[in-house]
């Protein structure tokens, strides 16, 4: 009996001096403030704003009603050649991200990333790209125009 309470004295002197999870001082119980541990990433969130520019014009919009919703489908015209990752993008969205309308339009942005070396322009044919995206009725819910902006022009399509 003697030798297993000297034996935890002395293991509970060494693990004291340890940054350990088995140290006592550790549990929060010894320390006068409580850790404040947060769910924050050690390292930052990521920087998620989108840092592609507008298609130059924006050439063509169709909307396709679906059952569920609308599909909505631009062509664009770039400057040159070698756009790509085009997205249309909602300007106004949800607290949850999700695209809403604001004021009765429903407002996309049309982007894409510039090719990674210089382009010759080439023929506008050449140069168009395509996007689509998917707008469901609830998204849509007072929506009476979608407007399609790039950075020279706009498209609009009534409901």
């Amino acid at each position: 009996m003697k030798f297993q309470i000297v034996a935890g004295v002395v293991l509970m002197m060494a693990l004291s001096s340890c940054g350990t999870r088995f140290n006592p001082a550790n549990w929060g119980w010894f320390s006068g403030e409580p850790k404040q541990e947060s769910l924050a990433p050690s390292d930052g969130y990521a920087d998620k704003t989108d840092r592609r520019p507008l298609v130059d014009q924006v050439t063509s919009l169709s909307v396709a009603p679906t059952s569920g919703g609308v599909i909505v489908t631009a062509v664009g015209l770039p400057p040159t050649q070698g756009y790509w990752e085009a997205d249309l993008v909602s300007t106004y969205t949800t607290v949850t991200g999700k695209p809403a309308a604001k004021d009765g339009v429903m407002g996309l942005e049309f982007k894409a990333i510039g090719p990674l070396s210089p382009r010759q322009a080439g023929t506008p044919r050449s140069r168009d790209i395509v996007a689509a995206t998917f707008l469901s009725n609830q998204e849509l819910a007072g929506a009476q125009r979608i407007v399609v902006v790039g950075a020279r022009n706009e498209r609009a399509s009534r409901r």
